[in-house]
């Protein structure tokens, strides 16, 4: 009683300081009301440290906790499957990536995505592996090139079969001279076909050599290959002939007939070897041109090696700066078809859990373990108002998952706990102003109200927030504050009347 009595009176000694710390003290706590907060997450309904409540929190951590799905609703598939509708994804997802407490956003624009990340990996691939087998190709030509040149250049021409041949023409007139003065007479025939012999013998001799030498330097090379084995034949017939004069030196008595004989095969070698020539002289000329051809051949394939290497320094260049490889939504709806539907039209397996009865397509928000109602809050507000500022023809949007319904359940609460208070007031006063019949009888309803607003600021203060379960505490505070203040003021009414009398 003695510590009351202090406190009364110190209150009546100091009326002053006691309205204006009254009044300070109202002003913090309705600074505190507003800072309060509607909480209806599992804390509010199991302690968080008990093991249960940690377990799950742990979970939640490593695999994320409540999601927000965004359902699309459309006629059919076709209309849900656009590149408008996953663009819209996208950017929704890139402007919530910046928000707190997001885990992960999952739709099928991602599973596009990630499609189109492996086609630009293989992309990417294949540009490598090209511009690599362009290098290596350039650098072959320019090899191909350098010895083709180096061949050209090393390369010798005909050997110079034309002053032995001509040198054999000229034996051969001699010899066809021979033989028509042998033919005009008989007399020294025998010693004449003799001399005549070893003429022939000679100039056998050279053929042979020269269709040697001729084989020598024509390998890889028919043609003169076959002029080697000519001239060989001819030597071979010389050499006969040869035979046949000695022979012939040996029988005179048949020696006009040889003669005859021999200044025709003489006479016919000697047209042969002219055939000769022009061949040697028709194959010099290809053989300059063939030169002059590969010279050319040699000349393109090295620009055209040059050119490769550098179409190949090119692309890798390409490949180490540019951006363009980078995943994308589509643009064209064929492009878009190519990569959600399999070769036969089927959708593919990764889009089942996306796209339901061909009707309903998912976009799916999953937040942190740790993610506050306000972060949930937030995220749901800004869905809601990007779906409505962003509407797409012919699909309607729905915005749900138990974030959405703990923010509707804690906008409800505050609703509620508005009507309460104000029918509460309503109700008091009515009361009061019909069984309460003295002076100031509104008062209890002011002190009760400035009870509420201190329980409330005090909450906000110390941050615990009003749950479903704290809510049912008001009604029995206001009832149990206005009973009290009813009897205080009862009490202190009958005081004063009694020391007026």
């Amino acid at each position: 009683m003695r510590v009351l009595k202090t406190i009364a009176n110190r209150i009546v000694k100091n009326p002053i300081k006691v309205i204006t710390i009254t009044i300070v003290a109202i002003l913090l706590f309705a600074i505190g009301a507003q800072q309060v907060e509607m909480a209806t997450g599992n804390n509010t309904l199991i302690e968080e440290d008990t093991k249960v409540y940690q377990n799950n929190l742990t979970l939640e951590q490593e695999f994320g906790g409540e999601s927000v799905i965004v359902i699309y609703e459309a006629d059919n598939e076709s209309k849900l499957l656009k590149p408008d509708t996953l663009k819209q994804m996208k950017d929704l997802e890139s402007q919530l990536r910046v928000q707190e407490g997001i885990y992960s956003i999952v739709g099928p624009h991602t599973a596009v995505l990630k499609i189109s990340e492996k086609k630009a990996e293989k992309y990417e691939e294949g540009l490598t592996e090209m511009a690599d087998g362009l290098e290596e190709m350039g650098e072959k030509l320019k090899e191909i090139s350098t010895n083709m040149e180096e061949n050209t250049s090393s390369q010798s021409g005909l050997p110079d079969f034309g002053s032995k041949i001509s040198e054999m023409e000229k034996g051969i007139g001699k010899m066809v001279e021979g033989q028509k003065k042998l033919e005009q007479g008989t007399g020294g025939l025998v010693n004449g076909y003799s001399s005549m012999g070893s003429q022939l013998k000679d100039v056998a001799l050279k053929l042979q050599q020269s269709a040697a030498q001729m084989e020598k330097t024509a390998a890889g090379r028919p043609a003169q290959q076959k002029q080697a084995a000519e001239l060989k034949q001819v030597g071979l017939k010389l050499g006969g002939m040869a035979d046949q004069m000695v022979s012939a030196s040996e029988k005179s008595a048949q020696l006009p007939n040889v003669s005859r004989n021999t200044i025709n095969g003489l006479q016919g070698m000697e047209k042969g070897l002219k055939g000769q020539q022009s061949q040697l002289d028709e194959m010099g000329e290809k053989q300059a041109q063939q030169q002059k051809d590969l010279e050319k051949l040699a000349e393109g394939l090295t620009k055209m090696g040059e050119n490769l290497i550098s179409v190949s320094d090119n692309l890798s260049e390409m490949i180490t700066y540019s951006d363009s490889m980078s995943p994308v939504i589509p643009e064209k709806q064929e492009t878009l078809d190519q990569m959600i539907y399999e070769d036969d039209g089927s959708l593919r397996t990764i889009f089942n859990d996306m796209i339901i009865d061909g009707k309903y397509m998912i976009f799916m928000i999953k937040f942190t373990g740790d993610a506050t109602d306000t972060n949930k809050s937030k995220a749901v507000a800004f869905v809601k108002d990007y779906m409505e500022k962003n509407p797409i023809e012919g699909i309607d949007t729905m915005v749900s998952g138990k974030p959405v319904l703990d923010n509707s359940i804690r906008t409800e609460m505050k609703n509620s706990m508005q009507k309460m208070m104000g029918l509460s007031i309503l109700f008091m006063i009515l009361v009061l102003g019909i069984v309460f019949r003295v002076k100031w009888r509104i008062l209890p309803l002011v002190i009760i109200l400035i009870a509420v607003i201190g329980t409330v600021g005090l909450m906000g203060w110390i941050s615990v927030p009003i749950t479903m379960v704290s809510m049912a505490v008001f009604p029995i505070l206001i009832g149990l504050g206005i009973d009290y203040a009813i009897q205080f003021q009862s009490r202190y009414t009958e005081e004063m009347k009694g020391e007026e009398q």
